[in-house]
């Protein structure tokens, strides 16, 4: 029984992990790693300037600049340049571009 439950939970790690193909930098998800940049399996702080759970500048819930839910430059649900709707330069749904807006 024990032997059973452990390929079950060994078979549920390599489905997460199998799963976890994006690359996270902040509230950005892409979808190829960037660059000079490194990545860990975990956020390190998802509520810090930035980060995926945060309101402040930048941050995945914020409404401001560069917000996950921002309309402005750059934001999340922008259509402009380096937005999340943008098929523009540097936009979340450019095919050339390696990131995409999480959960999208």
């Amino acid at each position: 029984m024990k032997k059973i439950i452990l390929s079950l939970s060994v078979m549920a790690l390599i489905s997460i992990t199998a799963n976890a193909t994006e690359y996270q930098h902040g509230w950005k998800a892409y979808e190829k790693p960037q660059a000079g940049a490194t990545y860990g399996g975990v956020e390190t702080n998802p509520y810090g300037a930035g980060g995926s759970k945060s309101y402040g500048a930048g941050g995945g819930r914020s409404y401001g600049a560069g917000g996950g839910n921002s309309y402005g430059a750059g934001g999340g649900k922008s259509y402009g340049a380096g937005g999340g709707n943008s098929y523009g330069a540097g936009g979340g749904k450019n095919a050339a571009n390696p990131w995409r807006v999480k959960n999208d």
